[in-house]
Formats: C-alpha cells, structure tokens, sequence
C-alpha cells in the first residue's frame, strides 16, 4: 500500500515538473535542403534551436555543399514573441568574431541584415563588413540573452531565419530561409503523467477491494 501511494506522488510529482519546464522552453529543430518556402539555392542545412524566457540560441549545420554566391552568412534571427516582449538584447555568442556581429529586435531585412519588428525578433548581423565563411560540415552558433519575459508569451510556432550570401553580382537580397517551425505542446508530458497516475489509481482501487 505505501508502495503505490508514493509510486502515486512520484508521478504527479513529475507530470507537473516536466510539464512546467517544458512550458518554458520552446525547443525545435528544423532540416532543409535548399532554402523552404523562401525559395532556392541555399545549401542544406539544420536549424536547431533553444529559446527560454532568458535566452535563445539558434545553431546552423551545414549539410550540403556551398558555392560561391552562397558560402556566406550574413545575418539570422529567431523570432517567437509578441510584438514588444523582447528588451535588454545582447548577443552573447557568435560564431567568428563577437564583434563583428551586431544584435536588434527585428526581423532578417530582405535587401540585408536586421530591420526593425518592435521586440517580437531577435537577430544578428554581420553586414555589411564582416559576412561568416562558411563550408560543408560547418557548425555555426549564436546566442542572445534579454530581459526576462513571460513564459507563456513564448509562441510555439518559432521564426528561423538566415540571409545566405553574396549572391548574384556580390548583393544580398534574396538567398534567405524564413521558415516556421511548429513545436509540438508541452502538454504532452504532462498528459503522460496523467495517464500513468490514472493507472496507479486504478491500481490502489484494485489493492483496496481485495
């Protein structure tokens, strides 16, 4: 009997934990073999990434093989908050040199580098001056830091974005992936927690009849 109640405790104990810190963070990863829905011509890639109500880190793999008018990255950004959530930016982390990279709330700007989006985005560029080489098996990470926001603010559907270049004639516009990736509930472990603890119950009513 003390057994199955404390089995009972255990698993409400980390439904509500998991579930919670799950609800926290927002933690995907995205595999593309040109650049999705924006179009063509960027190498294949994984885009993983980490956001909490602290921080977000956005790492690039690259996969497939780069050439001349796309063996660059000039900007990217991770966007999953309302418009005026995010405050007290600072890009932490940066594959290269720190600071050749410079960090905005706004979104990756087609012509080249960060626009503005009012504290919805984060982003880092590296425009004009100071683009990233980069090469097949490469593994290139940024990390941002901000004001602590509301957790639940954090949207599941995340933003990945990257500005490849140079492009034709050395310009930037175009070569951009700009995809949504859809992070599945963290309600489902929770859920998992529920069900295994209706299980115990079924089982302490079952110890209690006999």
């Amino acid at each position: 009997m003390k057994r199955i109640l404390l089995s009972l405790v255990v698993m409400l104990v980390l439904s509500v934990a998991f579930g919670g810190v799950a609800k926290a963070d927002s933690i995907g990863t995205l595999t593309l073999s040109d650049c999705g829905t924006a179009g063509t011509n960027c190498p294949a890639a994984t885009y993983s990434f980490n956001v909490t109500s602290t921080s977000a880190t956005l790492t690039i793999t690259i996969s497939g093989a780069v050439t001349s008018a796309n063996d660059y990255i000039g900007s990217v950004d991770l966007g999953f908050a309302p418009s005026g959530t995010i405050s007290g930016l600072s890009l932490t982390a940066a594959p290269g040199t720190l600071s050749n990279w410079t960090s905005t709330t706004g979104s990756l700007n087609s012509n080249a580098g960060c626009g503005l989006n009012g504290g919805a985005f984060v982003c880092a560029t590296a425009l004009p001056s100071n683009p990233l080489l980069i090469g097949q098996g490469g593994v290139y990470t940024w990390t941002w830091t901000y004001n602590a926001i509301d957790p639940t603010l954090i949207n599941p559907s995340v933003h990945v974005g990257t500005q490849y270049g140079p492009n034709v004639n050395g310009s930037w516009n175009g070569l951009i992936v700009s995809q949504v990736v859809n992070v599945p509930e963290p309600a489902s472990m929770t859920l998992l927690g529920v069900g295994l603890l209706a299980m115990g119950l079924v089982a302490l009513r079952r110890s209690l009849a006999n």
